[in-house]
């Protein structure tokens, strides 16, 4: 990798989506985690300058748990470290 490349943390579990992101960010160095431990090894590991996440992250990937509780530790980890949310919303029909 090019040693002048910012570092960019993908927190999704979504393959696909890794994939996307990886190819869009391509003037950072990408890196990956699909769950909230190696997200958080990752942080300690490379202090990336931008973490994109989403929030249904195993094992709630239909709630917002994990993703509010890694958004929480990052903060505590990393402040200066600039964090995007992109997360998919489920509207679930009137019954």
């Amino acid at each position: 990798m090019n040693q002048d490349k910012k570092k960019l943390l993908v927190s999704e579990d979504d393959l696909g989506l890794q994939k996307q992101l990886r190819w869009n960010f391509d003037a950072y160095e990408v890196l990956l985690a699909g769950d909230r431990e190696s997200a958080l090894a990752q942080v300690r590991r490379h202090e990336p300058a931008v973490i994109t996440m989403d929030l249904g992250l195993p094992p709630d990937p239909d709630g917002a748990t994990e993703g509010l509780a890694i958004l929480q530790q990052i903060l505590a980890l990393a402040p200066d470290t600039k964090l995007i949310v992109l997360s998919g919303i489920k509207i679930m029909p009137m019954q």
